[in-house]
């Protein structure tokens, strides 16, 4: 009963005092959770039907329970705020967004999740990572209402509900309604942020709600402890849907809402405060997980990992590695670097993200946050934002350090930045007012210089590589005659370019940006993904592969690649006992008659179907799975070697499975080896590999080679195990894919 009287009547008059232009963004928000509880449901159009009338009762319901009255934007805001935001995101809006992301995997992921699930039956990881679609569920529904081109929109449209929040945050430091704005136009113009404004990215969109649960994180209010920690929790379990990252952010957003609490109350009063949490914390737990749940039960269910593909070293599903996700093109190398990374990245913006530079703006802030912890301790809000920034600039730094997770933190560093010109001109009261001007100007002269730097940055470069209406007005002005009649991709295709689409049953995906063009046109199509190696790690993961595979027997199987990507794509098939056949060239207009895909429709096969022989591996290309078995042994082993000795043994080889083996190869990539390695008495590896001795001849099943292998024996004296396995080169050790290794004991003298 205590969580009931916490919140207030949900009548008309409350609902209206609370209604404003951030509470009407917020609304397709709730429909992108609600319609993940309602998916299930067979018939679709029933499922929507109830997601939306479900959704608008949530959404009143969050309305009227908003702690904050309604919110007034000023014609200032617009005019300074939203109409330059508006220009930037109009100079590439008639041009369609071909982002690599975005073909990659937003698209499929929000046609599959505007559908239903993430998978359907048939389907085997068809993009590379089966991410969250919570945010390419929002872009979906603006895509599908808008268009694909106007459908970007809902980035902007983030970005001002941003601005409408900082406009909040800034409201006790700036009362001129004129500078106020214009700081918040500064604020959000960095180059990451303006780089999205105008495409199916999704690292915009969580920004207003880990702004808003940073307000209420930072409020001097404690009363009402149960609503407002419900509400805490309930935002950041929505951006922690939009973007796992998210939660590296939640955590120390969290931790200053705690500090914040006790801090603030009264000493005798602080144990009633520490109950009333308590009492909240299970309301809270569940307003968090609410966003989450639907997906992370979905993939938990698929895979054994509930946010797979991430730390799969604890989770251990069997569908990927044990290991860390981890690329290492980006972020900090070593414990000292990731301290002190914010810093550091200023000079090493090539390790940031894809493009080669960056203006500073964290940086500045990671310099500003220790400042003001310092400074600040008259106004409790500050310290808790640079206590935000601080912390949690080093969890980022320490899980990825690639900055297009540390959006949140460029909008912090710049509010520090505005909040130390402001603390100056207060601290300068008694000076002239040249004085005080000259004494911000450094500060005013730096925010200037990095929105003038990153705007530059966005007339040239943006993800999707498209020219702008400055440079192209003319074709501009003709691609923009497409807007709003963009909403499918069939529309843009002739007859005779959507017919040869119509012969695929089942989507081999091999080639980057391609799964856009198999969702957008063949939308209920099983996709069996073959891209990424991660997922045939083991042997669980190549059984059910084996299970789908036999599942789409019989059906017409295709795969979408170009003509670079072709060698490629026949290596992936190769690997998974499949082979290209016939070839036929297709052209796809992506929205555009001026954006056009030239791109091979392939057949696919069972390798044997299209060779005529039986099993047959071919040379230059990896094995399939089933041929990674292979039996050895030893004519002469040694027991004893002397430290360092080299010893010829004599290996015998057998080929267990039902594939030919190739024997030698054009180059050593895919040449099948026997080769060794040794390892402690407890396991530990001494050295990765020892000696190698290549398969010359052809090798049909149930044959067997002898072949002569050169060992040479460890330098320190002790006992060692031998492991010795068959080999493909450049592809895995027959061990790894499910074979026997064969492992010998032997004593160094």
């Amino acid at each position: 009963m205590s969580s009931i009287r916490a919140f207030p009547n949900l009548n008309l008059k409350s609902f209206r005092e609370r209604f404003d232009l951030a509470s009407l963004i917020f609304a397709p928000y709730v429909l992108t959770i609600v319609w993940q509880y309602f998916a299930v449901i067979p018939n679709k159009a029933v499922a929507w039907i109830i997601a939306v009338v479900v959704s608008a009762v949530l959404w009143y319901a969050f309305v009227a329970l908003k702690e904050t009255p309604k919110e007034t934007t000023s014609w200032q805001f617009w005019l300074v705020v939203a109409l330059p935001l508006l220009l930037i995101y109009l100079l590439r809006v008639a041009f369609p967004d071909v982002s690599f992301d975005v073909l990659n995997y937003h698209v499929f992921h929000s046609e599959r999740a505007l559908h239903g699930w993430l998978f359907i039956p048939g389907d085997f990881f068809p993009t590379a990572a089966p991410f969250n679609p919570t945010p390419d569920i929002l872009t979906g529904l603006y895509r599908h209402a808008l268009g694909y081109r106007l459908g970007t929109i809902v980035n902007f449209v983030a970005l001002i509900w941003t601005g409408i929040i900082l406009n909040r945050l800034l409201r006790d430091y700036i009362k001129s309604v004129w500078l106020r704005n214009v700081s918040i136009l500064f604020i959000l113009c960095t180059e990451q942020l303006m780089f999205q404004i105008n495409n199916y990215m999704v690292d915009l969109l969580a920004l207003p709600l880990l702004l808003e649960a940073t307000i209420i994180a930072i409020d001097a209010k404690t009363n009402r402890v149960i609503q407002r920690a419900t509400w805490l929790a309930l935002l950041l379990g929505v951006a922690t849907a939009f973007k796992l990252a998210n939660l590296f952010i939640a955590l120390p957003v969290v931790l200053a809402y705690l500090i914040n609490l006790f801090v603030t109350a009264d000493p005798g009063n602080r144990i009633k405060k520490l109950v009333r949490l308590l009492k909240s914390t299970p309301t809270a737990a569940v307003a968090f997980l609410l966003s989450i749940a639907p997906f992370t039960i979905f993939i938990f269910r698929e895979t054994g990992n509930p946010i797979f593909p991430l730390y799969n070293s604890l989770f251990k599903s069997a569908f990927w590695p044990q290991g860390a996700v981890f690329d290492p093109r980006w972020g900090p190398w070593g414990v000292a670097e990731t301290l002190g990374w914010p810093f550091v990245m200023f000079f090493r913006p090539w390790r940031l993200n894809e493009f080669t530079f960056y203006s500073g703006r964290l940086t500045v802030g990671y310099v500003l946050a220790f400042l003001c912890l310092f400074i600040a301790r008259a106004d409790r809000r500050v310290r808790a934002i640079a206590f935000i920034t601080l912390l949690g600039t080093i969890l980022w730094s320490a899980t990825s350090g690639y900055i297009r997770y540390a959006l949140y933190f460029e909008l912090t560093s710049g509010f520090l930045l505005i909040w130390l010109a402001y603390f100056i001109w207060i601290k300068t009261a008694r000076f002239p007012n040249w004085a005080r001007y000259a004494a911000q100007a450094p500060l005013w002269l730096l925010l200037i210089g990095q929105s003038y730097v990153a705007l530059r940055y966005v007339k040239r470069w943006e993800w999707s590589t498209r020219q702008t209406a400055l440079n192209q007005s003319r074709q501009f002005f003709r691609e923009s005659k497409n807007l709003l009649r963009d909403r499918s991709l069939a529309n843009y295709l002739t007859p005779e370019d959507k017919a040869p689409f119509d012969d695929v049953d089942v989507w081999f995906e091999t080639t980057y940006k391609t799964a856009a063009f198999e969702a957008l046109l063949n939308p209920k199509t099983p996709v069996i993904g073959v891209r990424m190696p991660n997922y045939f790690d083991t042997n669980l993961a190549r059984q059910k592969f084996a299970e789908v595979l036999q599942s789409v027997r019989g059906r017409r199987m295709f795969t979408l690649t170009d003509r670079e990507s072709y060698e490629d794509a026949r290596a992936l098939l190769a690997a998974r006992g499949l082979t290209l056949g016939k070839a036929r060239a297709v052209s796809i207009d992506y929205f555009s008659e001026s954006v056009r895909f030239n791109m091979l429709l392939v057949e696919v096969l069972p390798s044997w179907q299209n060779t005529g022989q039986a099993n047959r591996a071919e040379k230059g290309l990896p094995l399939p799975d089933m041929a990674f078995k292979a039996r050895l042994s030893v004519l002469n082993p040694p027991a004893v070697m002397r430290a360092g000795e080299q010893q010829t043994i004599r290996v015998r080889m057998t080929n267990e499975s039902n594939v030919s083996w190739p024997g030698r190869q054009p180059t050593w990539q895919f040449q099948l080896t026997v080769g060794d390695r040794w390892l402690d008495e407890k396991g530990g590896k001494v050295n990765d590999v020892d000696a190698r001795v290549a398969l010359f001849d052809d090798l049909q099943p149930s044959e067997s080679v002898e072949l002569p292998l050169t060992i040479n024996a460890p330098d320190s004296p002790g006992t060692y195990i031998l492991q010795i396995d068959a080999i493909q080169e450049g592809v895995a050790w027959f061990g790894d894919r499910g074979s026997q290794i064969l492992s010998l004991k032997i004593k160094v003298e």
